[in-house]
């Protein structure tokens, strides 16, 4: 079924729009007022589809909503009295699938929503599609496709009234096919029945899937079955008759910048999976060659009997590892910083999580006895009852967001799911945990000192195990996270050569995330990539040994071997990408 989120401050406007969604058969998953509000149940929810009023309670209004969740490509629709020029180009700016005037009857609001919704879906489907290079003039070209002279007389009059600019009429379905190709219009108003033996609906089948123009329907007919037919043709809009100019303007207004927005991120996608096919024939290639040479040694080691290029290649590491240790014995000096700027603490889960967010819940970071800090988890697909759990959480934890992440998006890497954290956070600071973390609640007091500095970007903290004590491989890799962190992390920071950032337990500064596009979600090791990009930009990453995160060791083999080959995999990709 369905699932529709109202954005509505009038609580009878939301109560009636509610009943009359679920006679419609939709499930509605929930009603706000105010943007804040908005935002938190549209993360957390997922509907399929937004119905937002524009103005609304509180400080962020529904495009200033639309926009901050317009990466989480959970599609909008606005409901509004408004239809002024400044109104609809903020609406259209913001994204949207719709754009519906108040006041509206049922079949209006019916075909407004299986419109965008069957817009959306066709939008994602072919979202790793190349698109075609679209020319669109200064004023975009409309043409119009009606069988009343009338009609279409007054249509060209309320399009050039509404600034478009009317490149042709036709009456013919044949004719609008022709005319379309032929004249190239950045957008298609057409009739649905026609004179001529195709009617509007085949001549929209074909302009839209030859061509690639839009087609916005405008006709007097609503019924099941005329709707069915022109929802199989996917189409970008739907007016019904009698209409006005604003609506006009507005849905073809939004109908092209929605296009654009799609082109846009389609090209993005597109070159995004260039390059990391680019990347990954390097990284294989990288990885064959020294694959090869390790082989190589060994087989002349075997048949020679002489390992001495063993000795060889052994000695860098250790001479490496000597001189990591010689400055490791000085103290860092640390840094002392009255700031406590606002923080987001985001933790990406799948399956586990209610510990995490009870320990991290006890941070002691407050500013005139307020809390300075919010967390996000992004419920990343999780199978179990993580959801419900989240659920519970949420009517505990005031300062507790969740985004949830559904397919075709989840699933996708940890760098994607911490960049839907980042569209819904309101911190300058992005605090980033395992969902296995615990910390002290000292913890952000100890850590965001090391921030300060324009040229600083980031900190990690002092990783350690709280299942230490298990068996031997969990001791064994305490003491490995422990001699990373003490000698190898520290004596960076002492030669003041900029430190890693781990999986857990690390801040970065917002604005240098935004600055370099977000995480890398395509990165088995997003935290390393990380970290490269930035002592690329020339910014550092400090070392905090004061800021403890506690996670759990992998306690048995098979699954340590598992780890370690992702993270040989990452490291390698980094290395030679």
């Amino acid at each position: 079924m369905t699932s529709i989120l109202i954005v509505e401050d009038e609580a009878l406007i939301a109560s009636d729009l509610q009943m009359r969604l679920e006679d419609m058969g939709y499930r509605v998953v929930g009603v706000a007022a105010t943007g804040k509000e908005a935002l938190r149940l549209i993360a957390e929810k997922r509907p399929d589809l937004v119905l937002m009023d524009i103005v609304l309670r509180g400080e962020m209004d529904g495009v200033d909503v639309a926009r901050r969740v317009k990466e989480l490509r959970v599609p909008v629709v606005f409901l509004t009295a408004y239809s002024d020029p400044e109104t609809i180009g903020r609406a259209r700016r913001a994204g949207a699938y719709g754009y519906l005037l108040k006041p509206y009857d049922d079949r209006t609001l019916k075909v407004t929503v299986e419109t965008a919704l069957k817009r959306y879906r066709a939008d994602i489907r072919d979202l790793l599609k190349v698109p075609k290079e679209r020319k669109t003039g200064a004023v975009p070209g409309v043409l119009v496709v009606e069988d009343e002279a009338i009609v279409a007389a007054d249509l060209s009059h309320k399009l050039e009234d509404a600034g478009f600019r009317v490149v042709g009429v036709e009456d013919t379905g044949e004719g609008a096919v022709s005319a379309a190709a032929e004249l190239q219009p950045d957008v298609v108003i057409m009739d649905v029945y026609l004179r001529g033996e195709m009617d509007g609906i085949e001549a929209a089948e074909v302009i839209q899937g030859e061509h690639g123009i839009p087609v916005i329907y405008l006709t007097a007919y609503s019924d099941d079955s005329t709707l069915a037919r022109i929802l199989e043709t996917e189409p970008y809009g739907y007016l019904l008759k009698p209409f006005s100019t604003e609506q006009l303007r507005a849905e073809i207004e939004v109908v092209l910048q929605n296009i654009r927005d799609m082109e846009d991120y389609s090209r993005r996608m597109h070159e995004v999976i260039v390059t990391k096919a680019e990347e990954m024939k390097i990284e294989k290639t990288g990885v064959f060659f020294v694959s090869s040479l390790i082989l190589g040694l060994a087989a002349y080691g075997f048949i020679t009997r002489s390992m001495t290029w063993l000795m060889y290649t052994l000695f860098i590491p250790v001479v490496y590892s000597l001189l990591h240790l010689s400055f490791s014995y000085r103290k860092p000096e640390r840094p002392v910083s009255d700031s406590m700027p606002m923080v987001s603490i985001i933790v990406p889960a799948n399956n586990t999580i209610e510990r995490c967010v009870e320990t991290l819940s006890s941070l002691d970071y407050h500013v005139n006895g307020r809390r300075n800090y919010e967390i996000i988890v992004v419920n990343d697909g999780s199978t179990d009852r993580t959801g419900e759990i989240l659920e519970e959480l949420v009517k505990r934890y005031r300062h507790l967001k969740v985004v949830t992440r559904r397919a075709p998006f989840a699933f996708n890497g940890k760098g994607y799911a911490l960049n839907d954290g980042v569209a819904l956070a309101d911190g300058d600071i992005i605090a980033v945990f395992d969902a296995d973390a615990r910390v002290e609640p000292d913890f952000l007091r100890n850590i965001v000192p090391y921030l300060d500095g324009d040229d600083v970007a980031g900190a990690q903290s002092r990783v350690r195990m709280y299942n230490a004590d298990e068996n031997l491989l969990t001791r064994m890799q305490d003491l490995e996270f422990a001699i990373f962190g003490n000698v190898i992390m520290r004596s960076r920071m002492n030669m003041d050569v900029p430190a890693f950032l781990g999986g857990n337990g690390q801040l970065v500064k917002r604005r240098v995330v935004e600055e370099i596009g977000g995480w890398d979600g395509y990165a088995v090791t997003e935290d390393l990539n990380l970290s490269v990009k930035l002592m690329l930009r020339g910014y550092h990453v400090r070392y905090s040994p004061e800021a403890e995160v506690f996670q759990e060791a992998v306690s048995e083999w098979p699954a340590f071997f598992r780890q370690r080959t992702r993270w040989l995999t990452g490291n390698l990709e980094t290395l030679f990408v």
